[in-house]
């Protein structure tokens, strides 16, 4: 009880009104969103911008997302935490936004930060930002909690890990994005961070309590050579490996030019408090992931979210007025093989499947066409391959004369697998990524998910994923596939509809 009675809200009125105003104004405000690329089945705000997921939990029976959030613009600003909860993480609620920069230590931004349970409640730990200018500012972090999972209060004694805790070598303003996990009777925390030759690290924190916290040491240090930040740390644990993932920025002139997301696998030496690599490698290998957090699900599986869009791509839905920007991708399950990760849609998509269309057969100089009712569906295709051939898979839109075009084109050559994606559409311009699938198998497997202005692509059951963002000028309402030499197709394509 000493613990509760610690907590109070800080500058009651402030506080109240700053929530109040951002909620009241959404409100108000969400009828003039334009809904060409809303999507269906993935989260977003209801109006204004949204980044980073942040306190993403499963608690009591409900999954909870909150989210970066400017409820005001469809930009990036003023930064609150927007609250969204789920049963199935397909079917979003939203929730009264949940932390408004309402104090001293957090006046110019709630930054991103994680949550746990604790006696019954939800606590949060984020970062509190400060800025003295463009190049100077400070963060913190900073705790809160609720009784009732809507109304959060923030501790008397913030920020609990101050400037006082950095350790000496580490940069006194890049300091952020928690994510506090239990291990036994201690909580843990690990702390985004950059030294003073600007290079990333992942500072790592102790406590009995999660107000009175200790440094333990730099878990991980980043051997990149030039100027980064690695943000958004995550930690789990999965059949005796231990996990890490970690979003990086790679800066140049004060902008960063690049991000990608990485996860490495080894384990812990808890004594020391130092990670042991074994296996890194990329989560996602397209142009629209960042920020992912994990949660342990409803039946004990991991389950990953992150925000489907990146710092240095552009926000066409900004910049066409349409009153919002970001959106969260589809949630994953995580599942291990030796030391990779693999990772597949949530199984509860599966329950919104309608209007099943299958095709099976062998192609060879042949065109599949298979119509398209609307732009919200999943493909489950898979391909073996018997001679060296390329294979196109085409989402089209006929009424535009060829201007819209997502194309997926499959080499198969001398026993190699690669994938060619070319989008051309309002925004992309003919943009095209390739990669290497396998380098030893003949056979494919793509489930492919399309929400109007999203793709993910999950290739051989997870082992590669990528996912984009498509702006089209006029919906695809057609699917061709194509093989030159012969490769035997099964192909099975739902409607997803969220009612």
């Amino acid at each position: 009880m000493a613990f509760e009675r610690s907590f109070k809200k800080v500058d009651k009125k402030n506080a109240y009104s700053q929530l109040e105003k951002a909620n009241l104004f959404v409100k108000e405000h969400k009828k003039y969103v334009n809904p060409k690329y809303r999507l269906v089945y993935h989260l977003m705000g209801e109006y204004g911008w949204i980044n980073d997921p942040n306190g993403f939990i499963y608690f009591n029976g409900i999954y909870h997302c909150f989210y970066q959030h400017n409820p005001f613009n469809s930009c990036w600003g003023p930064t609150y935490w927007g609250h969204a909860i789920s049963e199935d993480l397909v079917k979003w609620q939203y929730l009264p936004i949940a932390l408004a920069p309402d104090s001293e230590y957090d006046k110019d931004g709630c930054f991103s930060g994680s949550a746990i349970e604790k006696d019954g409640k939800i606590y949060i730990l984020y970062t509190g930002h400060v800025k003295k200018s463009d190049e100077e500012y400070m963060q913190t972090q900073c705790l809160a909690w609720s009784n009732d999972t809507i109304n959060f209060i923030k501790y008397e004694g913030n920020p609990v890990i101050g400037l006082d805790k950095i350790p000496g070598g580490a940069s006194k303003k890049d300091f952020r994005d928690p994510k506090v996990f239990k291990r036994g009777d201690k909580y843990y925390v690990l702390v985004a961070s950059k030294d003073l030759n600007g290079k990333g690290q992942i500072l790592f924190y102790e406590s009995h309590n999660l107000i009175d916290w200790n440094f333990v040491n730099i878990l991980f240090k980043s051997d990149i050579d030039r100027e980064h930040i690695l943000e958004c740390p995550d930690f789990f644990s999965i059949d005796n490996k231990d996990v890490l993932i970690f979003s990086i920025q790679y800066i140049e002139n004060n902008k960063v030019i690049r991000s990608e997301t990485r996860y490495c696998t080894g384990l812990i030496d808890w004594n020391k408090g130092v990670f042991n690599l074994e296996y890194c490698d990329l989560i996602d290998y397209g142009t629209h992931f960042y920020a992912p957090q994990t949660t342990l699900g409803k039946n004990g599986c991991r389950v990953m979210i992150a925000w489907m869009d990146v710092w240095e791509r552009e926000f066409p839905t900004h910049k066409l007025g349409h009153n919002w920007a970001g959106a969260l991708i589809l949630p994953r399950e995580i599942y291990l093989k030796g030391n990779k990760l693999f990772f597949r849609p949530i199984k509860e998509i599966e329950k919104y499947r309608k209007n099943e269309q299958i095709f099976e057969g062998v192609l060879e100089g042949e065109h599949i066409r298979l119509p398209l009712e609307d732009n919200c569906f999943e493909l489950d295709m898979t391909a073996e391959f018997f001679v060296d051939t390329e294979m196109n898979l085409e989402l089209l839109s006929r009424e535009d004369s060829g201007n819209d075009l997502i194309k997926l084109t499959f080499k198969y050559s001398f026993g190699v697998l690669e994938l060619t994606v070319t989008i051309r559409d309002s925004v992309n311009n003919n943009e095209n990524q390739s990669l290497l699938i396998d380098s030893l198998s003949s056979r494919l497997n793509l489930r492919l998910f399309m929400d109007k202005s999203s793709l993910e692509m999950f290739i051989n059951e997870g082992e590669k994923v990528i996912t984009k963002r498509v702006y089209p000028f006029k919906k695809y309402d057609l699917i061709n596939i194509s093989s030159q030499n012969a490769c035997k197709v099964r192909l099975k394509k739902w409607n997803l509809q969220i009612t």
